[in-house]
């Protein structure tokens, strides 16, 4: 668990196209109307979460890769460097195409699951309130950095059969993450996207769900 004062909510969902994205940047954005102290972190290097935030790579700060490296390698230089403010309202750390080499850095790692949890004990991340992740479309390493350092997990699935399906392992490589088999106070809730409740496989998704995972998934997603 991080020790500092932000809560940290990893977004994470390993198909890709369930909203994961869009539900990082609605729910930063309505916190920071809330008055809260949000910074927004791109895990993912397609960089979709970046450059809506608008980075285009230009400004010579580090990204995400190098606060990794930098942590991996025990490098001592201000992690602040690499936050970014946005007209949204929200901070954030932007990834790149980068990123795509950063799992074999992590994988050199003494414990390579836990150096998002190092990286964001760095005071710096005190004056936040909220720390939102949004990770990548896979069940990689940076994955599994992002479940062992937050503290509550959000899971956007899409009302398609294969998001659906790939709930239960989400949900395994959280347990591993946090080393214990309840799972149940690290789990924010999942968020069934892109439902339209015209379509009969849509519906059959929606039942799936409630009868599966029916304490976790947000009311407001029915």
């Amino acid at each position: 668990m991080n020790n500092s004062k932000a809560k940290i909510i990893a977004v994470a969902n390993q198909k890709g196209g369930v909203a994961k994205t869009t539900s990082v940047i609605n729910i930063g954005a309505g916190l920071a109307l809330k008055g809260k102290k949000v910074l927004l972190v791109d895990t993912d290097n397609q960089s979709h979460l970046s450059r809506f935030l608008g980075y285009d790579g230009t400004d010579g700060k580090p990204t995400i890769s190098e606060l990794v490296w930098q942590t991996v390698s025990k490098v001592q230089k201000p992690v602040s460097e690499a936050i970014r403010k946005s007209e949204l309202g929200v901070d954030y750390i932007p990834s790149n195409f980068m990123l795509a080499g950063i799992i074999s850095i992590l994988g050199t790692d003494s414990d390579s699951t836990g150096v998002f949890s190092r990286l964001f004990s760095d005071g710096t991340f005190d004056e936040y309130d909220y720390i939102i992740i949004d990770c990548p479309p896979t069940l990689d390493l940076l994955v599994s950095n992002a479940l062992k350092a937050c503290d509550k997990v959000l899971i956007p699935v899409q009302s398609d059969f294969w998001a659906y399906e790939g709930v239960d392992q989400i949900l395994a490589t959280l347990q591993r993450a946090k080393q214990t088999s309840d799972i149940k106070p690290y789990v924010l809730g999942m968020l069934v996207t892109m439902y339209n409740k015209r379509t009969n496989s849509a519906r059959a998704i929606m039942d799936a769900m409630n009868e599966s995972y029916g304490e976790y998934v947000f009311e407001n997603s029915r």
